[in-house]
């Protein structure tokens, strides 16, 4: 990956980490609260699609 795709997927994991998302950047896995939707949060949508990132539902 190019300097410029590290840097970008590391600025969306920022933001999304603000929000009180916890994910797991070597396994490339999202872990979300169940009863959220994850596609209404706009940088789950460009990881799922851009860096094939993984949601994993948990119960809180």
């Amino acid at each position: 990956m190019s300097p410029k795709r590290y840097k970008r997927r590391n600025n969306i994991l920022y933001r999304l980490r603000k929000k009180g998302i916890r994910c797991v950047t070597k396994e490339r896995t999202i872990f979300i609260p169940y009863g959220k939707n994850p596609y209404d949060i706009h940088q789950i949508r460009q990881l799922l699609l851009e860096f094939n990132f993984v949601v994993q539902v948990y119960i809180e």
